[in-house]
């Protein structure tokens, strides 16, 4: 179960010391980087389709939360890292390569164990569960992958029908009409994209194959490794409205890990920014923008 208080010692909202690698910004380097936090400030105020902030409740039971979470390999690879995600809000997980955010999905899917710590989905330890449980668990969870990761050799109608024949007794003609449901949610034509292979399609209509296999079970909670790289950018807006309409429509939870920070102001409801192992801020893209961190003004100026 959920502890009494979800955000007992959660980090705070920014960190007020510089990683010891980093050395303090010149004077230009402070000038860029309000330039750009002000850019980004602007794009927020004038994007017609912001993600919807759902409103902060501290007593709301989160549909997902990890709790002091560590994990090392040979070297430490997250340390004591906490955030949550509520009912319908998106939380994008940001940082500079290597830090380990595509680990925080592995974990959330329990392809790995945290050696500290908790992670929790719908108020369970998933850490606790049996084999068995933990993959009914993960029923109630939507991947899509870095890439599309489609099956190459199989139709589209087969890759989105795919988890559906797997994990549930839907008939044949149950199938079709929620293969045919979904490709008609992300926009795409079931007549003409069906019996495609994925190699006759774009990048950009491949990572939305990808997103109505990962909804075709009707999942809770939607988890997104990377799905705006490698994509141009007319490409990259429609994935960015497709992830905020999940939400906006459907009230999806969704994690997302990318490096575009564009994209991820655009739909965030929270911002987890991971530095050092570890949360250097965690909280709405209006408060990482303004935050007067050091690392946060650095991490941003590059953008």
């Amino acid at each position: 179960m959920m502890a009494d208080d979800p955000n007992t010692n959660l980090v705070p909202a920014s960190r007020g010391h510089l990683p010891a690698n980093l050395e303090p910004p010149t004077p230009e380097q402070e000038v860029r980087a309000g330039q750009a936090r002000a850019a980004m400030r602007d794009e927020i105020d004038d994007d017609e389709t912001p993600a919807p902030r759902v409103p902060a409740n501290a007593n709301a039971a989160a549909i997902l939360a990890l709790e002091h979470v560590s994990l090392a390999f040979d070297h430490p690879i997250l340390d004591d890292i906490s955030f949550r995600a509520n009912k319908g809000e998106t939380v994008v997980v940001v940082g500079e390569s290597g830090t380990g955010k595509s680990t925080i999905l592995k974990l959330i899917l329990r392809l790995l164990s945290p050696d500290r710590g908790r992670v929790l989905v719908k108020g369970e330890d998933i850490g606790q569960l049996t084999y068995e449980e933990a993959l009914a668990m993960r029923q109630s969870m939507g991947m899509v992958f870095q890439g599309g990761a489609l099956f190459d050799s199989l139709t589209v109608f087969d890759n989105v029908a795919y988890p559906l024949y797997e994990h549930t007794k839907l008939d044949d003609d149950a199938v079709e009409a929620r293969v045919r449901e979904v490709l008609q949610y992300v926009d795409l034509d079931p007549e003409h994209v069906m019996w495609l292979k994925p190699a006759a399609l774009s990048g950009g209509m491949q990572k939305r194959v990808g997103v109505a296999r990962g909804l075709a079970a009707d999942p809770e909670i939607m988890l997104y490794d990377e799905p705006t790289s490698g994509l141009d950018p007319l490409t990259t807006a429609t994935v960015t409205n497709l992830i905020i309409k999940l939400q906006r429509e459907l009230g999806v939870t969704s994690i997302v890990v990318t490096h575009d920070i564009r994209s991820a102001f655009r739909m965030a409801s929270k911002v987890a920014l991971l530095s050092e192992r570890t949360i250097a801020f965690f909280g709405t893209p209006e408060e990482m923008t303004a935050s007067d961190d050091p690392y946060i003004q650095r991490f941003l100026g590059g953008y």
